[in-house]
């Protein structure tokens, strides 16, 4: 009876212990869902958390004296999160997006290759990496292959689900963002970057119309600013990673970039993309349902790019593209050109102009246009196309046959038009000139002189000198070059041959037309400049480039110090060296080809005009001729070497007055080498 009270007891007792628990709960119910219901729902809606990128500024881009050429700007842009973005709906919400964005004056970018409006067509080459990517994307997902512009975009808007009420049009605007979502890996991971650089006033209405937009957001980020037109083909352009870059052992993601990340895409800003890219921050925030930022848990700041200077005087780049630019347009047959500046001893570029160009602040706008272009305006001449030099190869040839042997002071040319020593081959030159020696048949440009020459010395020892200069030869610019580029000779033609076996072997006769600069020769605008100041400096051959220094972000440190490299140093003697420097010094004086243009000019200068001769078109039309002119200065302690290449200038006096006003610029701004201010003067 005892045990059965106790049982009961302890059952009562366990009883109530339940019934005190169960009260418990059912009042903490209570409590959650209608007394402070409201309260809870907001801190659960609070607790909802998710780490951002925090984009790192890039570094700066400065020239020579510290002049800012590229630098940044805090702006608004538009992103889209993945978790909260509705699916269902992206199609109808991408083209409202759109719309608003482009009313407001801003760009909604993608990479799909495909024209914006029907009839569609491709925009690039079917080489081109945006093709290719597409190409690739198609096969992936089973498109087809070989598609054209039409049946791809039907292809996609069939993929990407896109109702066919809506216009070819509009069609085309959704399909755009919906492959560039897929390109940048568009996930919990990595949001998507709808539009740049938006106004306030978007920012509002974005914001008032939130529910419309739910998952799309307001970042603020830093973009490129241009603080000058001009330089474009040197700086270059910036742009999101393509999935091709990002993949692979040598792609950005490899290198811990974000696929969101903007990199450069050419120019100065690809070749310093280690320097540049700075090192994103990150945070950890918590977001509301409708993915908006209620508070910062914590936070690792970026770490800014690195600084850039540039060899480049921005105020001497400028006289140099519109001197360019005048001259050329002075020229009935001219149509595009380049011009580079050297400075002597060093390698440095302290100008180089591509005409024509365009403006890096309008890049994305202008593209079509840009690409459509039949003067090919993104090509950058100075460092991609080849010329032949005409007669401003002479001094090449000249002092290479005195260092020989081959002719000395004293050597005479009687020069009577015409070159008959092959028969049945003629030569002829521009006038009757008479009997010459070396530093007169400079002045004349007589090609009878170098036809004599240039058939004792060779072509073997002319390719051979050539190559000691670096014409033929990439100079080291940081920058692309052409690889097709060569000096006329034995060797290369046989090089040529393997390509062309139709190409003649070499011949005696060809060893007279290399000595004036025709025959196989073709170099780039920056190779000529970079052989006239190895010229004007005695022999020292210096790799040309463009970066001078690279400091940290806040110029509290020098992270490199560019020194010039000296290539090689060619055995000239003073002797030598002096006769054909005075050649090019009557040039522009009385009597020489060039005197005309640089008649009373304060400095004593040496230069030389050429003139390549293009042949006929396929419907036998005389092609006009390339104008050359090249030039160094001052005389007798060269500062600078200068090459402008006008295609269809006729003539290299035509050219002549372009570099008159580069050296103008560059005399009458006082920072030559004898006056120059600090570099880095707003810097320190």
């Amino acid at each position: 009876m005892d045990n059965q009270a106790k049982l009961l007891r302890r059952l009562i007792v366990l009883f109530l212990v339940l019934a005190l628990c169960g009260g418990t709960a059912v009042a903490a119910l209570f409590s959650l869902q209608l007394i402070n219901g409201d309260e809870y729902r907001v801190q659960a809606e609070r607790r909802l958390t998710s780490n951002m990128t925090v984009t790192a500024s890039r570094g700066e881009i400065l020239d020579r004296y510290g002049r800012p050429l590229v630098t940044n700007r805090t702006v608004f842009s538009l992103r889209v999160d993945y978790a909260y973005w509705d699916k269902e709906k992206q199609n109808e919400t991408i083209l409202s997006l759109a719309q608003l964005v482009r009313a407001d004056g801003a760009t909604v970018e993608d990479s799909l290759p495909v024209t914006a409006e029907a009839p569609f067509a491709y925009v690039g080459e079917e080489e081109d990496s945006a093709r290719k990517t597409l190409e690739k994307y198609a096969e992936t997902k089973k498109l087809g292959t070989k598609l054209s512009a039409g049946a791809m975009m039907g292809a996609l808007r069939e993929l990407y689900k896109v109702d066919p009420s809506y216009s070819d049009t509009d069609a085309r605007t959704i399909v755009g963002v919906r492959y560039e979502m897929a390109q940048t890996d568009f996930s919990l991971f990595s949001p998507y970057m709808f539009a740049h650089d938006v106004s306030m006033d978007l920012v509002s209405k974005v914001k008032e119309r939130h529910k419309d937009f739910v998952g799309v957001d307001i970042e603020t980020e830093p973009v490129r600013e241009y603080k000058t037109q001009y330089a474009a083909h040197i700086l270059g352009r910036v742009g999101k990673i393509y999935k091709e870059e990002w993949e692979g052992e040598d792609g950005y993601k490899a290198k811990g970039y974000n696929m969101n990340a903007i990199v450069g895409k050419d120019g100065m800003e690809k070749v310093l993309e280690p320097y540049l890219h700075g090192t994103d921050g990150s945070r950890s925030v918590e977001t509301n349902i409708s993915g908006n930022v209620t508070g910062v848990i914590s936070s690792d700041p970026p770490q800014p790019g690195n600084n850039c200077i540039l060899t480049i005087d921005i105020e001497l780049q400028k006289a140099a593209e519109e001197a360019l630019e005048s001259t050329i347009k002075g020229i009935p047959t001219a149509k595009t050109g380049a011009a580079v500046v050297v400075q002597v001893g060093t390698g440095e570029v302290l100008a180089m102009a591509s005409y024509p160009s365009y403006n890096l602040a309008t890049f994305n706008q202008d593209y079509d246009q840009l690409y459509n272009d039949p003067l090919k305006p993104m090509i950058n001449r100075a460092t991609m196309s080849t010329y032949a030099p005409g007669s401003t190869y002479k001094p090449m040839v000249a002092l290479a046959a005195l260092q020989e042997g081959v002719i000395n002071s004293s050597t005479t040319v009687y020069c009577n038009r015409v070159y008959d020593y092959f028969k049945g081959q003629r030569f002829t030159c521009t006038g009757y000139h008479g009997r010459l020696d070396v530093v007169h048949a400079i002045q004349k440009s007589c090609n009878i002189f170098f036809y004599e020459t240039g058939r004792q010395m060779g072509g073997e020892m002319i390719e051979d000198w050539a190559a000691k200069f670096g014409l033929g030869q990439k100079t080291g610019i940081e920058l692309g070059e052409a690889g097709w580029s060569g000096a006329a000779g034995p060797a290369h033609r046989e090089a040529m041959r393997k390509n062309n076996p139709a190409l003649n072997p070499w011949m005696p006769g060809d060893n007279v037309q290399a000595a004036i600069g025709q025959s196989d020769n073709a170099f780039t605008p920056i190779q000529i400049a970079n052989y006239i100041a190895t010229l004007a400096s005695g022999g020292k051959h210096y790799a040309a480039h463009l970066l001078k220094s690279v400091k940290s972000y806040d110029y509290s440190e020098t992270i490199k110090d560019d020194t010039p490299e000296l290539l090689n140093t060619i055995d000239i003697s003073e002797k030598n060296l002096d006769l054909v420097k005075e050649g090019m010094h009557a040039v522009v004086s009385e009597g020489g080809t060039a005197a005309r243009i640089f008649r009373d000019y304060p400095i004593a200068i040496g230069g030389k005009s050429g003139t390549a001769q293009l042949g006929k078109d396929k419907n036998g039309e005389k092609i006009p001729n390339n104008g050359v002119f090249v030039a160094f200065a001052p005389y007798d302690t060269p500062e600078i070497a200068v090459c402008v290449v006008v295609e269809g200038g006729n003539s290299g006096s035509n050219v002549a007055p372009a570099v008159r006003d580069i050296l103008d610029a560059y005399f009458q701004s006082g920072q030559t080498s004898d006056n120059m201010p600090a570099p880095y003067t707003l810097l320190r």
